[in-house]
């Protein structure tokens, strides 16, 4: 029964993924199924293009006002936090394109090592699941849908405009006085908040969901390495008379305990393994897109925090203050993930530690496994942003720094003139 349970917990981390696949198909940045007819994947790679070229010119006539607005300071601002804010949606969406494929093949990797992981049960694994999936929701609901459906709110209702005039000040070479102009522009700022708003909600769950994964499968490897000594031997016995007997990847009691505290220290040594794999290759898409979050994400904060002291109205207080918690949200997430990434692996030297292998000496192969397992513990993985950071709670610490550094000399400045 145990087992069974494991398998439904993963099973609905699998659903929420089919979900954020879903969402991502239909902006046009996901892919087809191989199955799916040649014109209608023509089709979808044309209209793949055609939603990043809308938001390149949507950058393009922000930053085009900046440049003929550069005197006054509170309009350059203004749209600065609109640019840096899609731009860091936009380099999101080309980096997520880019590595598209590779995403894919490490949420099933991670998946899968997360149900052979469980093939081991000592107990408490679909404690942890359950978990880290309820957290994974609740970040994917509160930040993924109702932060950005308020922020869309607050874009689409909550500002100004004049008659005439669009969502979001913009100069594009068409005339907006004359029909059919204005209505094309606008409708290219309304999509454009549309697909940055889905786009962000579905690539930061993805990338949130393997992190959760992750952090799960560090939680219950420790279990693994506590549970390796004979004092254990009895309750994983216990536990082992849970699982049901027919499920196809069960395997019984003597079969996964063949060898006793070396052949389940050694299993839990290669799910280690195959653990950092993982972690490596999620810094390998995602590090060059965590840094250049961590830097616009300064900017993002210190100019919302500039507009929401000067600019006075409910309806700008209400967009920036959105503004502001979006942008603190979105950081200290993957900082707080990056946190726990760290402080999981680093536990791991002490659960081997703990494992019992003191009444194991008479093994040579345990003390091999030991020393083995013990040097790969000893670096202790981390999410990197970029080369030179690592993503943790300093880091969310330097960022709000950074933020409060830039605002005070942007204050400064606005006084000065």
């Amino acid at each position: 029964m145990a087992r069974r349970t494991i398998s439904n917990r993963l099973e609905q981390f699998r659903k929420l993924n089919t979900l954020y696949k879903t969402y991502l198909k239909y902006i046009g940045l996901w892919m087809l199924d191989s199955d799916s007819p040649i014109l209608l994947r023509c089709l979808y790679y044309i209209y793949n293009k055609l939603v990043i070229i809308i938001i390149f010119l949507f950058e393009i006539s922000v930053l085009l006002d900046i440049y003929l607005n550069f005197d006054d300071f509170l309009v350059v601002t203004d749209n600065v936090c609109v640019f840096v804010g899609v731009f860091m949606i936009f380099f999101k969406m080309l980096i997520f394109q880019a590595h598209r494929e590779q995403i894919a093949r490490l949420l099933h990797a991670t998946i899968k090592s997360c149900d052979q992981l469980c093939k081991l049960t000592t107990g408490g694994e679909y404690e942890i699941l359950n978990k880290y999936l309820l957290i994974c929701r609740v970040i994917s609901v509160g930040f993924g849908f109702i932060l950005c459906f308020f922020l869309a709110f607050a874009l689409l209702f909550f500002v100004s405009v004049e008659d005439g005039a669009l969502l979001i000040r913009a100069r594009y070479l068409l005339n907006i006085s004359l029909y059919p102009c204005h209505e094309i522009e606008f409708f290219m700022e309304v999509y454009t908040i549309y697909v940055v708003l889905i786009a962000i909600t579905g690539i930061d769950s993805m990338q949130l969901t393997i992190g959760m994964l992750s952090l799960a499968q560090f939680e219950i490897l420790n279990k693994h390495f506590e549970s390796c000594g004979r004092d254990n031997v009895g309750r994983r016995r216990e536990v082992s008379t849970e699982v049901n007997c027919d499920e196809d990847n069960y395997e019984s009691y003597e079969a996964r305990h063949r060898g006793g505290f070396a052949e389940w220290f050694g299993r839990s040594v290669r799910d280690h393994q195959r653990l950092r794999v993982i972690i490596d290759d999620f810094n390998k898409i995602y590090n060059m897109c965590m840094f250049v979050q961590m830097l616009l994400s300064i900017t993002m904060i210190c100019l919302t925090s500039f507009q929401l002291l000067l600019v006075t109205g409910q309806s700008s207080t209400f967009k920036f203050s959105l503004y502001l918690i979006a942008a603190a949200m979105q950081i200290f997430f993957v900082c707080w993930l990056g946190n726990e990434v760290m402080y999981q692996s680093a536990l791991l030297t002490q659960s081997q530690w703990l494992s019992g292998w003191e009444d194991e000496l008479s093994n040579t192969k345990t003390g091999r496994l030991l020393i083995l397992s013990m040097i790969f513990s000893t670096r202790t993985l981390n999410i990197k942003a970029g080369v030179f950071y690592d993503l943790n709670m300093e880091t969310f610490t330097t960022v709000l720094k950074g933020a409060y550094s830039v605002f005070v000399l942007l204050n400064m400045y606005s006084e000065d003139q």
